[in-house]
């Protein structure tokens, strides 16, 4: 029972006590969340020491799954002061345009809003090439959408195996917990460095992001600006 008390105290102290090293860099750090990190006390992460500049917050998956926490992460994180946007994890054996229309009814960006983004880590039962056309249709209705090219988010691995040479003209948010050395060959926007983030008013460990530039270039480039785009032929 003492042990069990004690490890509970451990996981306490370390979520209390911010690993602020991790967060010591040149780079526009940022956050993403999900339900996963629980109910966030937005009061409290105002104390952070931790130098967020940006959150990300997941609001829908495949053809109909909610974020169940979006609605109220997405509210706070803009009444905090923060750079917000939101993502879409994809669902490849799921229709694309219906994984579109699933996001578009729930996520209103706004001007100044960070750029949508697309969440693809799995391969599903199809085809690259149907993998590929898919992703290439969630992308280009959001253009069309927002005014602006998505963003895509995938793991380095994931992306080195499957995206590479292909969707080319989107922007990059890599996955890898190896080191930036690790991106040398990859043009990235946005690097997830790590999960093991402690950030006071979130009882449990969070992504930690750096943006591959100044905040005010994040805002500069990868922002809605409600600007409508050309119209664009999805085959």
């Amino acid at each position: 029972m003492l042990l069990l008390l004690g490890m509970a105290y451990l996981r306490y102290y370390k979520l209390r006590h911010e690993n602020l090293q991790l967060t010591d860099s040149d780079f526009t750090f940022g956050i993403d969340i999900s339900h996963y990190q629980g109910t966030i006390d937005w009061e409290e992460m105002k104390e952070t020491h931790h130098p967020i500049k940006f959150v990300i917050v997941r609001s829908t998956m495949g053809i109909d799954g909610q974020d169940k926490t979006f609605e109220t992460n997405f509210k706070q994180a803009k009444k905090s002061g923060y750079l917000t946007g939101a993502y879409h994890y994809y669902r490849p054996n799921e229709d694309a345009t219906k994984q579109f229309e699933n996001f578009n009814a729930i996520v209103n960006l706004d001007s100044g809003d960070i750029l949508p983004v697309l969440d693809i880590e799995e391969l599903g039962d199809s085809s690259l090439e149907s993998l590929r056309a898919g992703l290439d249709t969630w992308l280009k209705l959001a253009e069309v959408e927002f005014g602006s090219k998505p963003i895509i988010y995938t793991g380095r691995t994931f992306y080195t195996n499957y995206l590479k040479g292909h969707l080319n003209e989107y922007p990059l948010w890599i996955a890898s917990y190896s080191g930036k050395h690790m991106l040398n060959n990859i043009d990235w926007v946005m690097h997830q460095f790590t999960d093991e983030v402690r950030i006071k008013g979130i009882n449990h460990k969070v992504d930690g992001n750096d943006f591959n530039g100044t905040l005010d270039e994040l805002k500069a480039s990868h922002t809605i600006n409600k600007t409508p785009s050309p119209p664009i032929t999805i085959n």
